[in-house]
């Protein structure tokens, strides 16, 4: 082998050497960035959650109505009307009965994902069902976190309501009689919104200011909802999910140390019902949603003189989920359904 072509040999090698260096070096660099990434900030955590959640697509949430055809049919849909605020997600759908020109009853309805996933969507068949009973149903998309924290959507729950006089320019629907819906983190997100306009002292402990006269909600649907995320704060609990969990925490709260924040109390709405909570229909599923908490604030509404009507399930008989009400052609979604028409009924014939 002649002296030039072991030279090229050795100058290959170096090369070869010197990228495999490289690339190495290219390679831990990325997993300590990745690794300062997720110490430094919960997106890391929360897009892995989110892309599992996405596995579930909203189109196929659920199980449809028998009636859906029908229910298309006599409710008209309009889709991604845009309301005024500083945040991105910022549009909503609504539906009405076809042949009503009558200022109805409002139902806002606040869709779940734990704060961190899911879309307006979600509630579509539902709220085409409440619609068709003479309802205006408003089905809202928030910020999620951690581009918004869970107190920035509450708010922006207020910035739909104050939107609702402007669709009633428009649109047949009454301002003064709103129903506050929603399911799982939506749920909570209602039933916030409700304390704060109820409670003045706790309006005060969240910072979100009062915007409307208690008697303007005329009850809420509440379906799946933890109503107590200071639970989450024991690591205990869920010692096995614990670094998931506190980085899902401090993105939808904005704290890295909330586990150990004592005024999160206010998490806990059982703690701050009063007497003027509005009226509220609960219910959950008895298999991986909150079940207990659901019956606690049930009671608690019934110790402050609260009317309220609940739906749960006995085990035995059934085993239901979490977000049971949108599986539509199930038995338990059918209860929950003609449960939550009597309730809309009650608390809105009253008003009128």
């Amino acid at each position: 082998m002649s002296q030039i072509q072991e030279s090229r040999q050795r100058l290959g090698k170096k090369q070869i050497l010197k990228l495999t260096k490289l690339i190495l070096m290219a390679f831990f660099a990325i997993i300590l960035i990745t690794s300062a990434f997720a110490i430094w900030t919960p997106q890391p955590t929360i897009w892995v959650m989110q892309l599992l959640a996405s596995k579930n697509n909203p189109e196929n949430f659920g199980s449809d109505p028998s009636d859906l055809p029908a229910l298309m049919a006599q409710a008209q849909v309009i889709s991604d009307i845009s309301y005024p605020s500083k945040y991105q997600e910022n549009k909503l759908d609504l539906y009405l009965p076809q042949d009503d020109s009558k200022p109805l009853p409002v139902i806002l309805f606040i869709h779940g994902g734990g704060f961190i996933t899911g879309d307006k969507f979600m509630a579509a068949n539902y709220s085409r069902a409440l619609a068709t009973d003479g309802y205006a149903v408003v089905s809202m998309n928030y910020e999620l976190a951690p581009g918004a924290t869970l107190f920035d959507q509450t708010k922006q729950v207020g910035e739909v309501w104050s939107y609702l006089q402007h669709l009633a320019s428009k649109y047949p629907l009454d301002p003064s009689r709103v129903i506050l819906a929603g399911s799982s983190a939506g749920a909570f997100l209602a039933g916030e919104f409700a304390l704060i306009q109820s409670n003045t002292e706790y309006a005060k402990l969240v910072e979100i200011p009062q915007l409307m006269p208690t008697n303007t909600i005329k009850g809420l649907l509440l379906y799946s909802a933890p109503y107590d995320i200071t639970e989450f704060q024991d690591g205990e609990i869920m010692s096995s999910y614990q670094f998931i969990l506190k980085r899902m925490g401090w993105g939808i709260l904005g704290d890295k140390y909330w586990m150990n924040n004592s005024e999160l109390d206010v998490l806990n709405l059982s703690k701050y019902v009063t007497k003027d909570f509005p009226p509220a229909f609960v219910t959950d599923g008895n298999t991986n949603s909150f079940e207990s908490q659901a019956r606690t604030f049930v009671d608690v509404l019934k110790e402050k003189d609260v009317l309220v009507n609940s739906l749960f399930f006995d085990p035995a008989e059934m085993k239901v989920g979490h977000g049971y009400q949108f599986d539509m052609a199930s038995p338990a979604s059918i209860s929950s359904l003609k449960q939550t028409r009597e309730f809309l009924k009650e608390v809105t014939s009253s008003s009128e």
